[in-house]
């Protein structure tokens, strides 16, 4: 009686969930941790654009006439707020990436 290997079992068991093969589940799952990604890292710039009423670029343009933070407040959030949307451009190439 031979037995299953581990690769088998899970051939098997994402076929069983409908998928077509475990390279399709891997990619649908990729996917989806993308896209929580990207929804985590655009609630930080989502805050940053509340905080401060202006999306980055008028925010940098601006940066020293805001008076209500400190140059360090808005020097930490500024790597931050960049720094969210390098990481959501970078997650939204390979985003596209999966689904060719």
């Amino acid at each position: 009686m031979a037995t299953q290997t581990g690769f088998e079992t899970l051939s098997q068991t994402v076929q069983g969930w409908g998928y077509a093969s475990v390279d399709v589940f891997a990619k649908e799952q990729a996917k989806n941790i993308l896209q929580q990604k990207i929804a985590y890292y655009q609630s930080r710039i989502d805050f940053f654009e509340q905080k401060y009423a202006l999306n980055f670029v008028d925010f940098c343009d601006n940066f020293s006439s805001i008076k209500n933070h400190s140059i360090t407040e808005k020097e930490d959030d500024s790597i931050i707020w960049e720094t969210s949307l390098d990481v959501i451009e970078a997650y939204k190439r390979d985003l596209v990436a999966l689904s060719l």
